[in-house]
C-alpha cells in the first residue's frame, strides 16, 4: 500500500465511517442508500449555488440532479463503487479551498459541497454496517421492576 492509500483508509475509518455508520443505524438505511442520498444533496447544493453561472450550466446541473434523484429513489441499495483517485481529487479541492476560506473569512459553498461528496464516497467504501447496540435501561426503570 502506498502512503496515500493508507492515509485515505485512515481518514475514512477515523473521520467518516463512524458518523456514517451511526446515521445508517439511526435511519435503518444501507450505506449505499446514504451514499445515493448524499450525492443527491450535493447535486441540489451545486444547482442552488450555480444560479448565476448561465443557463447551459444550470440545465446540465438540473439533469445531473434529476439523475441522482432517480438513482437514489429507485435503486437505493444498489452497490456503489468509490475510487481512491476520485476521493483524492475532492480532498485536493478541499485543501485548495482552505486559503480562500481564510482570506474570505467564512466557509465557502464549494467546501461544503466537497465535504458532502467525500461523505458520500466514503459511505460507499463501507462493506458492512454493524448492528446497533441496545442501550441499557436507566436505573429508575430497573428499580421499578423490582
Amino acid at each position: 500500500m502506498t502512503i496515500l492509500s493508507r492515509l485515505d483508509a485512515w481518514l475514512g475509518k477515523t473521520l467518516f465511517h463512524p458518523p456514517i455508520i451511526a446515521l445508517c443505524q439511526l435511519t435503518r438505511q444501507t450505506q449505499y442508500a446514504i451514499s445515493g442520498a448524499l450525492w443527491f444533496f450535493a447535486c441540489c447544493h451545486a444547482t442552488y449555488y450555480a444560479q448565476h453561472d448561465g443557463w447551459g450550466w444550470a440545465i446540465v446541473l438540473w439533469l445531473v440532479t434529476i439523475t441522482a434523484f432517480i438513482g437514489a429513489t429507485l435503486f437505493p441499495d444498489h452497490e456503489r463503487q468509490s475510487s481512491g483517485l476520485f476521493r483524492l481529487f475532492f480532498w485536493s479541492l478541499l485543501l485548495l479551498e482552505i486559503p480562500a476560506m481564510l482570506l474570505v473569512g467564512h466557509v465557502r459553498a464549494t467546501a461544503i459541497r466537497d465535504v458532502i461528496i467525500l461523505f458520500a464516497e466514503y459511505a460507499a467504501t463501507i462493506k458492512t454496517i454493524p448492528p446497533r447496540r441496545k442501550r441499557e435501561r436507566n436505573a429508575s426503570a430497573k428499580e421499578a421492576r423490582v
